[in-house]
């Protein structure tokens, strides 16, 4: 108490000051309409600039969260496209049953990529979402922007996904233009292109033609973006031609991923079981 009673005789002097001028200032903004309108335009900005901070921040912070629902939403979003669907109507060539004209036949599981390789000959996507997120080997792998590769491993929180970008990764890709399909497969080299394989001589091929899933393996829907033909060459000594695509799919940045879920998958792996023991051995 006595330090404090020292410190205001020693001072006395300039708080004292600091008082007048306060009451000077408060005077003069009181009595002045000009100088009122200057101090609240002066602190509407500065607060204007602190809010606008504040909300970049908070922004910046719930970004995560923001994309994570925007992803879900997209997958629930793809679930209603038509190549989702299952045609079931019954044609009995009098009667068309159309009471449920399409049922759903591929569900999508969003997932964040948390590990991504691109230098290896078979490269690998890790995924923040496993079996006790419905996703199981053998499902495709797609993002927005096109095909991505296939699941291979799984556990209990996380999956592993063979890239498009692996020696072992084929899939079946058709032109939308006039449906002729090949096999696409990587040469171990660019992590942009890919080749495509078995298309005759006789197919119009020009740069620039779309690829798009053909719809006839069990790992995605039809019309699944693939990529573009960048190049086109027919050597005189093969039947085919060498053609040469740039992926949609950009793998040095994908982010978020959506696993396919074909729905009607078991059907198909029963009859390829069916007509493996069926035919003859050679």
């Amino acid at each position: 108490m006595y330090n404090l009673f020292r410190f205001f005789v020693t001072y006395h002097v300039f708080l004292l000051f600091l008082g007048l001028e306060g009451f000077c200032i408060y005077l003069i903004y009181k009595n002045n309409h000009y100088n009122q309108v200057a101090y609240i335009h002066t602190a509407n900005n500065v607060s204007g600039r602190l809010y606008s901070a504040y909300t970049g921040i908070t922004d910046y912070l719930y970004l995560r969260s923001t994309n994570d629902s925007l992803v879900e939403e997209n997958a629930r979003l793809r679930e209603q496209l038509i190549d989702s669907k299952y045609d079931n109507r019954i044609d009995t060539g009098a009667v068309s049953d159309s009471s449920k004209k399409y049922v759903q036949n591929y569900t999508y599981i969003a997932a964040e990529v948390i590990r991504n390789s691109l230098n290896r000959p078979v490269n690998y996507i890790y995924l923040n979402k496993g079996s006790k997120h419905g996703i199981k080997k053998q499902m495709g792998v797609i993002c927005s922007n096109g095909i991505v590769g296939q699941v291979v491993s799984v556990t209990e929180n996380y999956s592993a996904v063979m890239s498009v970008l692996s020696k072992d990764f084929k899939v079946s890709a058709r032109f939308l233009k006039n449906d002729y399909f090949g096999n696409i497969s990587w040469d171990g080299n660019s992590t942009t292109h890919v080749d495509l394989e078995q298309i005759a001589k006789h197919v119009p091929v020009k740069v620039g033609d779309t690829l798009v899933t053909s719809g006839y393996s069990q790992l995605f829907p039809k019309n699944v973006m693939v990529g573009t033909v960048s190049k086109v060459e027919a050597e005189p000594e093969k039947n085919m031609l060498d053609v040469r695509v740039k992926l949609s799919t950009s793998f040095g940045n994908v982010s978020y991923v959506y696993v396919v879920n074909n729905i009607r998958k078991s059907e198909l792996i029963v009859l390829d079981t069916v007509i493996n023991l069926q035919s003859p051995k050679q």
